[in-house]
C-alpha cells in the first residue's frame, strides 16, 4: 500500500500496453500486457510479442455485483492464449502490409493528408459497392 505521508496511491500493476476491455455480466475488465519480448525491427520500429497478460476487474473487486455465470464466462475467455502469436508495436501499424507502410512512410506529408481525407470521404459512401446512385451522383 501507499507509504505514510504519500498521496495514498500505490502501484497495482506495471504494464507495457492495453490489449483492450471486455465486459461479461458483472462489469468491465481491462486486459494489460505485463510481459513482452522484442521480436523484430522493421525500419527502426520495434515489434513485440505478447508474453503475458493480466486481466483486472474495473472498478474494483470490493464493489463487484456477483452473477452466477460470470466465472464460467471468465474461464472461457481466459482460454484464449494471448501469449501465442499476438504481436504489437508502439509506432508501426501491423494491420497493414509492409509494402503499404513503406509507401505511406515515404509519402510527403501534404499528399498523406490529402489521401487520408479522400479515404475518409470514401468510407462513408455505403451504397457505392451496391452500384446505387448516391446524392453526389457517383455510383
Amino acid at each position: 500500500m501507499g507509504q505514510k505521508g504519500s498521496s495514498g496511491l500505490f502501484r497495482a500493476v506495471s504494464a507495457f500496453g492495453v490489449v483492450g476491455f471486455v465486459r461479461f455480466l458483472e462489469g468491465y475488465y481491462i486486459i494489460l500486457i505485463t510481459k513482452r519480448r522484442k521480436m523484430a525491427d522493421i525500419g527502426g520500429h520495434a515489434i513485440y510479442k505478447i508474453e503475458d497478460t493480466n486481466m483486472i476487474y474495473i472498478p474494483n473487486d470490493s464493489v463487484r455485483v456477483t452473477h452466477p455465470d460470470e466465472a464460467r464466462y471468465l474461464r472461457i475467455f481466459q482460454n484464449v492464449d494471448l501469449s501465442s502469436n499476438f504481436y504489437f508495436s508502439y509506432s508501426y501499424d501491423l494491420s497493414h502490409s509492409l509494402q503499404y507502410n513503406l509507401t505511406v512512410l515515404r509519402m510527403p506529408l501534404e499528399m498523406l493528408k490529402t489521401e487520408t481525407a479522400h479515404t475518409r470521404q470514401e468510407s462513408f459512401d455505403i451504397f457505392e459497392d451496391e452500384g446505387l446512385i448516391t446524392q453526389g451522383g457517383s455510383g
